[in-house]
């Protein structure tokens, strides 16, 4: 390097967001960005080590010092190109000023595309429910957080012990009722996971500022609704398992509706219509909460294990196709170990409840 480049003091800018490192069965990545930009820029694990030496104070000689001493012999020319890589996205402060070349660049930071490839979104036609999520702020609140817990662990648990008797109710139901009972039941579940939904928007919005709307996930030939939460992985692990959690909590809360009815009633149509919205709703919660891929459960052990994709992860190494390094942190290789026997037990449990219930239903 030569003297002026060495001497070069560079500071990160003021709005810089980092997101927490994650593991991805190949690599240790995080994303950046800044705030108000759309644009989400992911670095390596050599990126994030020279980021985070970047403070405002010790200039490039000494950031190249500091890495060696840590053990990280980086060749000061790649340090430099990482550094002026920062520049050009803006993740660092300039040390020059420019009317033309980066300009362009900076303007892509409103334009890029934040969709992923497998979904189909209404990004920009979303009105109505779909923007619910615009009144359900005050569920950030940590004090509306605790009660929806308490409420919705409670109602869940009510809903365990009423779910046997629903499911014996079916087999005295008459086919006409049993054939509204499933119209209105799928009704009530688009209904239910559409304020799920906009559980999990409320609080992305809350704790990052920036705005997310419905999708359409294709799970193979099936298409199942999703938050698109672009910029979800520059939240820190706090407000993500709050943002993750708020959606089952949401949908228990509300299973009480029909178990109320179904316990209060005696009306054999209005029984038989609940009896169903129960059943549906305890196997749409359980698979929530349940190890399957991609649902809530498995989102928040990725967040606390700090993996991305931690199904594909854990059997890719299970299988020895990804090797996992003893420099990760022992709750990250602890969830890739056990994630295959979460699930699989997942599957046994809900095999062994099929089970049951049609035992229950045909005695």
């Amino acid at each position: 390097m030569t003297s002026d480049i060495s001497s070069w003091t560079p500071s990160k800018e003021d709005l810089l967001i980092v997101g927490p490192s994650r593991w991805t069965g190949t690599a240790i990545i995080s994303d950046i960005s800044t705030e108000g930009d759309r644009r989400l820029i992911e670095i390596g694990l050599a990126e994030r080590l020279v980021l985070d030496k970047v403070d405002g104070v010790h200039s490039v000689d000494e950031i190249h010092n500091s890495l060696v001493a840590d053990g990280v012999n980086f060749d000061e020319r790649k340090i430099l190109a990482i550094l002026n890589k920062f520049a050009f996205y803006g993740a660092i402060k300039r040390p020059f000023a420019i009317d033309q070349g980066t300009r362009g660049v900076d303007a892509l930071a409103t334009l890029a595309p934040n969709t992923r490839l497998d979904q189909l979104t209404a990004a920009q036609s979303s009105r109505g429910i779909l923007t619910l999520w615009r009144r359900f702020k005050w569920l950030a609140n940590p004090a509306v957080l605790a009660v929806l817990a308490v409420v919705g662990i409670g109602s869940g648990v009510l809903l365990g012990f009423t779910f046997p008797n629903a499911v014996g109710t079916l087999a005295d139901a008459t086919v006409v009722h049993l054939v509204i009972g499933v119209g209105v039941a799928i009704l009530w579940s688009v209904l239910v996971t559409l304020v799920h939904e906009n559980g999990h928007a409320a609080l992305f919005n809350v704790h990052t500022g920036r705005e997310p709307y419905l999708a359409l996930t294709r799970f193979g030939i099936i298409l199942m609704p999703n938050t698109h939460m672009p910029g979800f992985s520059l939240m820190d692990t706090r407000s993500k398992v709050a943002t993750i959690v708020t959606g089952p909590l949401i949908s228990m809360v509300f299973s009480a509706v029909p178990v109320a009815l179904f316990l209060l009633t005696d009306n054999p149509a209005i029984h038989a219509i609940t009896a169903v919205c129960i059943v549906v709703d305890a196997v749409v919660i359980a698979l929530g909460i349940m190890f399957f891929p991609n649902t809530d459960a498995t989102r928040v052990l990725e967040t606390i294990a700090s993996v991305d994709q931690i199904q594909a992860v854990a059997f890719r190494t299970l299988s020895r196709r990804y090797t996992l390094p003893k420099a990760l942190p022992v709750k990250t290789r602890i969830a890739i170990r056990v994630y295959p026997v979460l699930l699989l037990s997942a599957i046994a449990i809900s095999l062994a409840v099929i089970v049951w219930a049609a035992w229950l239903i045909l005695n």
